[in-house]
């Protein structure tokens, strides 16, 4: 079990680190994650920077979170967080859906696909994913990690992060 929950923080872990180094990697690439938070969120100019900033702190404090586990040695409480935020966009994306907002989502940068269906199902998945973490993180808490083990599931989550950031990109290419 403490392998299940090691790779699912890795996964997690990855899946922010990449949100927020994308958003903040140049000034236009942040410019327009604030525009997608605005026209997604449906707020007032003036809240869309507030909101962008404190959508990339919390991401932020999600990977030191994941990677840093709690003085109870288990990464629960950034399991929880990682999978709250992640309902929190879901939800997000579902009411800009209903509202027929056509705008790109820039989670991860530069993707210029409109948000769809898919987006959500992708952050249902890694909700899914941090609560079964979270679940198990107690029973896994305190058992130690073989290197050569958590190597693999070091691999086994990178690729799982490279899906998940270019499931659009994936998507395009397949049809």
């Amino acid at each position: 079990m403490v392998y299940a929950v090691l790779t699912v923080r890795l996964v997690l872990t990855g899946v922010f680190l990449v949100s927020v180094l994308t958003k903040l990697r140049t000034r236009r690439a942040f410019g327009d994650f604030t525009t997608a938070v605005r026209r997604l969120g449906g707020l007032p100019s003036r809240l869309a920077t507030p909101a962008a900033v404190v959508v990339v702190a919390v991401e932020a404090g999600t990977v030191v979170m994941l990677a840093a586990p709690g003085l109870d040695g288990d990464a629960r409480a950034g399991l929880l967080l990682a999978g709250g935020l992640l309902l929190g966009f879901a939800a997000v994306l579902v009411a800009a859906l209903r509202r027929g907002t056509t705008v790109a989502c820039r989670c991860f940068g530069g993707s210029g696909e409109p948000v769809n269906r898919r987006h959500v199902a992708r952050n249902a998945v890694l909700v899914a994913c941090a609560v079964a973490g979270a679940a198990m993180s107690s029973a896994a808490g305190g058992t130690p990690v073989a290197p050569p083990a958590a190597a693999l599931c070091l691999l086994g989550a990178s690729v799982a992060v490279g899906a998940v950031v270019l499931l659009d990109d994936l998507v395009h290419l397949l049809r």
